[in-house]
C-alpha cells in the first residue's frame, strides 16, 4: 500500500513512501498492526532472522555456482529437482507465516545441501574448475588457470 515497514527496537515504523496519497484502506491496517503489535513484532524479528539465513545460503552456493547447471541436473536426476521444488516450497510457506525461524533454517540447509550437491555433479560429470573468489574446488585435479601448475600442492595441501 506504499508504505516502508521497518522495526527499531520494539518500536514498529511506517513511512509512507508512494508518491500519491496513502490510500484509504491503510488507516484499517495500521489500526490492526497496533492492535496487534506484540505479534507483528515478533513476525518482523523472525523474518529478519530468515532473511538472514537465506542470504547467507544463497551467498555459499554463489560461490561456486555454474550457469548451466540446472539444466544439466534436470537431464540426469529430474526427482532431485522434484525434490528442489518440493523444499523451495515449504522455504516459501514458512517465510510467508513468519513463524518458525528453525524450521526455516532446516528447509535453507535441505535446499542449500541440495544445490551444493547438483553443483558438484555438474561439476565432476563436466570435470570444470571452479575458481572463484580464490576458491580452489577442481574436481578434475587440475589446478585452474589463474593457480598455475603445481600450485594446488602448495596451497592447498596435498591433492
Amino acid at each position: 500500500m506504499g508504505y516502508k515497514v521497518s522495526l527499531k527496537g520494539d518500536k514498529i515504523t511506517l513511512k509512507f513512501i508512494d508518491k500519491d496519497d496513502p490510500p484509504k484502506e491503510a488507516l484499517t491496517i495500521i489500526n490492526q498492526i497496533k492492535e496487534n503489535k506484540a505479534m507483528v513484532i515478533e513476525y518482523l524479528k523472525n523474518i529478519s532472522l530468515m532473511y538472514t539465513i537465506f542470504m547467507d545460503a544463497a551467498y555459499e552456493i554463489s560461490r561456486v555456482y555454474q550457469s548451466p547447471t540446472p539444466g544439466y541436473t534436470v537431464k540426469i536426476s529430474p526427482m532431485t529437482c522434484e525434490k528442489a521444488v518440493t523444499i523451495e516450497n515449504k522455504i516459501n510457506t514458512l517465510w510467508d507465516e513468519g513463524k518458525d525461524v528453525t524450521g526455516f533454517q532446516e528447509a535453507v540447509k535441505e535446499w542449500q545441501d541440495l544445490h551444493m550437491k547438483f553443483i558438484k555433479l555438474f561439476n565432476v560429470k563436466k570435470g570444470v574448475d571452479t575458481v572463484k573468489d580464490g576458491v580452489y574446488n577442481a574436481p578434475n585435479g587440475k589446478p585452474g588457470p589463474c593457480q598455475g601448475l603445481g600450485k594446488e600442492k602448495e596451497e592447498h595441501g596435498t591433492l
